[in-house]
């Protein structure tokens, strides 16, 4: 991996895949195939979405003589995996901030359950039910390898946040009642709905 690569997947890295910059703030970096390091890349392939992707995940297949549609559902199942694993990220991080801005009378320990409860929940949730993504790009590299985007727009995107939100606030009745704290529970909700509206 040359250094510009490597650059630019630690700067992908901490700023997620839900990557706010365009192709003009990126016109400076350089994007090249990962299987392929000499050759220039589109900028998807190095975790860029285009322009309209809320969040998305890249796949890779390498070239293989059990050809090219083996290839595609291999590329496509590695994207979806990455794909999940940026929206549970996003989506952890999202209840985390929510929690510990809305959820003010109760211990340290407490919050930090009802944050697990709730990743245990999003994982879940998640790996069952994460809809309507879509192939949005393939890409053969020099080398023959086999790229692919699988992504959401930002209407997709807000629908399964949605539905993990339903989720924990079913869950969220049941957790509190364990701390018998009405106070805890209203705050948790306020968190939850801070959510929706994001």
């Amino acid at each position: 991996m040359n250094k510009t690569l490597l650059i630019l997947a630690i700067a992908a890295g901490l700023v997620g895949c839900q990557s706010n910059q365009t192709l003009e703030d990126v016109t400076l970096m350089n994007c090249t195939y990962p299987d392929a390091p000499e050759v220039e890349a589109p900028y998807w392939i190095c975790d860029v979405m285009p322009q309209g992707v809320e969040i998305g995940g890249v796949g890779y297949a390498k070239k293989s003589v059990a050809g090219m549609s083996i290839m595609r559902d291999i590329a496509t199942n590695d994207a979806r995996k990455r794909l999940a694993q940026n929206f549970e990220t996003n989506v952890n991080n999202l209840f985390q901030q929510a929690a510990e801005s809305n959820i003010k009378s109760t211990n340290d320990s407490v919050v930090e359950e009802v944050v697990e409860q709730f990743k245990s929940v999003s994982k879940n949730v998640t790996s069952r039910t994460l809809v309507n993504s879509r192939v949005l790009r393939t890409q053969t590299s020099p080398a023959g390898g086999l790229y692919t985007l699988v992504g959401m727009d930002k209407a997709t995107y807000d629908a399964n946040v949605s539905k993990i939100t339903a989720t924990a606030g079913d869950r969220e009745s049941e957790l509190w009642q364990k701390f018998n704290n009405k106070k805890a529970a209203e705050e948790l909700k306020a968190a939850l709905s801070s959510l929706s509206t994001q």
